[in-house]
């Protein structure tokens, strides 16, 4: 809801409470002045509250009283100001200051006002019946408030000692003022012959535009005109310009459109324009403005746009001089400025602004086949900022141009502004890199870095010297020209884990070594490492991943487990065809720690009839819309006594075997372990037994049967709202 819309709500409630109180008053004043000599004085002077215009009444107040006069019971509604006065000499007079408030675009009047005694005659104030209402600053619409001073007094010769006491209800008729502009008070039927009486000696004068017109207006030569077109549209007319201008013209609101083969405005060679606001809008095939060798300037607020493919939204051609200091100009058919001539970008003066004005075209924001200067703003460009960077020969000392990309509805622009440009190269040191360099403007952070490749090598990391130095992260702050180094190790030099004190250069040669005897073993992974793993029959493993993330290579599962292995924390992460963990029937998986996740189309793990344990802080989690997180099937035993198992993309457990949640213990957890899923928590085909925990699901919690649940609980189902989607939930109890 807009301003002006709260306004008439708030307005149409005053006006309902209102009706009341007239209904009432008329009733009382009825019977109050049934008897009274008055009464042939009220006869048509209550008035309905009905408005007939934009226009209303918000305040009434006693301005003066002279010789005597009195008044009282001052009061007003939408259409009426109410009262007493008593005038207790023939030269007793009342004045009321009435304020009247315009709400809408179109300029009010008030044609008429009636309703007083008729003994009674009333005078105006700095103020004509049928003239436009405004305020002290000449505003006329839009919540412009004018105040009218109307002074009561006798007419000639009614005088009467016997009876001056008179209740009044004046009656104010609004209208909408039907001329299309004016220039003061004078009123005009078209905009044009208001510029007509516009003198042809410079003067400057405010032509004001008081309703949308559809017409071509020339401005002469010597002719100073400044259009306040309060928010206003002017439309051309035909198949010609709006406007033609040999003079001087300043527009800085309203709108000014052309649909046609004709563009908006024309500045001829004797012609200066400003346009500090407002917004000039071609849809047809022409420009928004055109230069014709004039003198240009664009500034402040005001936006330009064009659809046009054959011609710049600003055109400058024949000697034109174009000053752009602020505004937004853009083109969806072509380039946003086409120059032939003279134009200037921004103001010289030591300070970048770097994004005031704005210009933006499909083709290029600026194509200038001249030379041109550029101190301020942004400009882009679909195919290039710019059609010719050399033809921009002169910018703010010690700036350089500063590129970059950036997305309008979904379409990739290039831009270019003025900073201080500092230059990143990145130097692969013996290995191949596809970034060389990159420029930032000083003090930027760098961002993501380059992953350079060579072969038999693993890269380390960018650092600040060749040999040793400081390595560089995403944060590094850059404030001069800087050369970045890779580092490398070889592959035979990289320790990945270790084993009872002996390194190894590969998580699986760690594993190998491991006796197959069944010894509890620790395996201790000293870096980040993209492999596949598997642990043999008769192999114990604990693996201390010490928050490192083993990922898988290849479409293999990251781990093939057929012996005894625990978890304890670090992360085992797959992002291809296959899942992160395989569990198989010899294997015993523990999970207690750690996070698991699974973000292809498979499960993180596949627990394919061996033996599972999920508990403590494990997370489990798993993208596919074909797997649930966790999959149970071939007699595979699993019990979930902790830990968190999610599914954004299908179940959290899929159960063909048996399955226990929770343990059966006489008492009931309602927070651990949670098991959550888009589709069902747990969709099982097999036993079930379910003792503690919360489970969660967008379709249901449990799609299946439960064997066994704690004795003497029933289950508590709800609701929770998780990142916007509704889930069912249960519990026991």
């Amino acid at each position: 809801m807009d301003k002006n819309d709260f306004q008439f709500k708030r307005v149409d409630s005053y006006i309902k409470a209102v009706s009341v109180f007239i209904i009432c008053s008329i009733v009382f004043l009825t019977i109050a002045y049934a008897t009274s000599s008055s009464t042939s004085s009220m006869e048509g002077i209550l008035a309905s509250v009905k408005p007939t215009g934009d226009a209303r009444i918000t305040g009434v107040l006693v301005s003066s009283v002279e010789n005597g006069g009195v008044s009282s019971s001052e009061d007003y509604n939408v259409n009426n100001v109410f009262g007493t006065v008593v005038l207790g000499s023939s030269d007793s007079t009342v004045t009321y200051k009435i304020s009247v408030t315009v709400f809408l675009a179109s300029e009010m009047k008030i044609t008429s006002i009636a309703g007083l005694d008729p003994h009674l005659d009333y005078e105006l104030t700095d103020y004509q019946i049928g003239d436009t209402l405004c305020n002290s600053n000449n505003e006329c619409n839009y919540g412009a408030t004018a105040d009218i001073y109307l002074t009561i007094k006798y007419k000639d010769g009614e005088y009467n000692s016997s009876n001056s006491t008179f209740p009044f209800n004046i009656m104010f008729t609004f209208e909408t003022v039907d001329y299309v502009a004016r220039i003061g008070s004078t009123h005009y039927g078209s905009l044009q012959d208001a510029v007509n009486d516009v003198p042809k000696n410079n003067t400057k004068t405010t032509v004001v535009l008081v309703k949308n017109t559809s017409e071509l207006v020339t401005v002469s030569a010597n002719q100073n005109v400044l259009f306040d077109f309060q928010n206003n549209v002017l439309s051309n007319d035909g198949t010609q310009n709006v406007i033609i201008n040999y003079g001087t013209v300043e527009i800085n609101n309203g709108t000014i459109t052309s649909d046609t083969s004709q563009g908006a405005i024309n500045n001829e060679s004797t012609g200066h324009l400003l346009v500090s606001g407002g917004r000039i809008v071609t849809t047809g095939t022409r420009q928004a403005i055109y230069n014709n060798g004039g003198d240009l300037e664009i500034t402040g607020s005001a936006y330009l746009s064009s659809k046009s493919n054959q011609r710049g939204t600003v055109q400058n051609l024949n000697s034109g001089n174009i000053l752009i200091t602020g505004g937004t100009i853009i083109s969806s058919g072509y380039s946003a400025i086409a120059n032939v001539s003279n134009l200037v970008i921004g103001v010289k003066d030591g300070n970048i602004s770097d994004s005031v004005p704005t210009i933006r075209g499909v083709v290029n924001g600026v194509n200038s086949t001249t030379n041109y200067s550029f101190y301020d703003g942004i400009i882009y460009g679909k195919n290039a900022a710019v059609n010719d960077e050399s033809k921009i020969v002169d910018i703010e000392p010690n700036t350089s141009f500063l590129h970059r990309d950036k997305a309008f509805d979904g379409v990739n622009y290039h831009s270019i502004r003025l900073a201080e440009v500092v230059n990143v190269t990145f130097n692969p040191n013996g290995g191949n890199c596809d970034e060389v360099s990159r420029e930032l403007e000083k003090g930027d952070v760098i961002g993501n870095l380059p992953s350079p490749t060579r072969t038999d090598y693993e890269f380390e990391g960018w650092f600040t010297e060749q040999v040793n130095g400081r390595k560089v992260t995403t944060s590094e702050v850059i404030n001069a020209d800087t050369e970045l180094f890779a580092h490398w190790t070889h592959i035979s030099e990289i320790v990945v884990a270790e084993v009872n004190g002996t390194t190894y250069n590969t998580l699986q040669g760690a594993v190998a070594a491991v006796p197959k005897n069944k010894t509890l073993t620790t395996v201790t992974l000293l870096r980040n490492t993209s492999e596949v793993v598997t642990v043999a029959y008769n192999q114990n493993i604990l693996f201390d991943l010490q928050n490192y993330t083993i990922s898988n290579k290849g479409s293999s599962p990251v781990i093939t487990n057929n012996g005894t292995l625990t978890i304890t924390n670090g992360r085992i992460y797959s992002n291809t065809t296959q899942g992160a963990i395989n569990n198989n029937s010899n294997g015993k998986l523990t999970v207690s720690g750690g996070r698991i996740e699974a973000t292809g189309t498979r499960q993180a793990i596949y627990n394919n009839g061996g033996s599972l344990t999920i508990s403590d802080s494990a997370y489990l989690s798993s993208t596919s819309s074909e797997r649930a997180t966790v999959h149970n099937l071939n007699s595979g035993v699993v019990n979930i006594i902790g830990g968190t198992i999610v599914s954004s993309g299908l179940n959290g457990i899929e159960n063909v075997a048996t399955m226990t949640i929770g343990v059966k213990d006489g008492s009931v957890v309602t927070n651990t372990p949670v098991i959550q899923g888009v589709k069902y928590g747990i969709n099982s085909t097999g036993t079930l037994n379910y003792y503690d925990g919360i489970i969660k699901g967008i379709d249901d919690t449990i799609n299946g049967l439960i064997d066994d649940q704690e004795q003497n609980t029933i289950r508590i189902n709800g609701s929770e709202v998780i990142n916007g989607d509704t889930y069912l939930t249960v519990h026991l109890q």
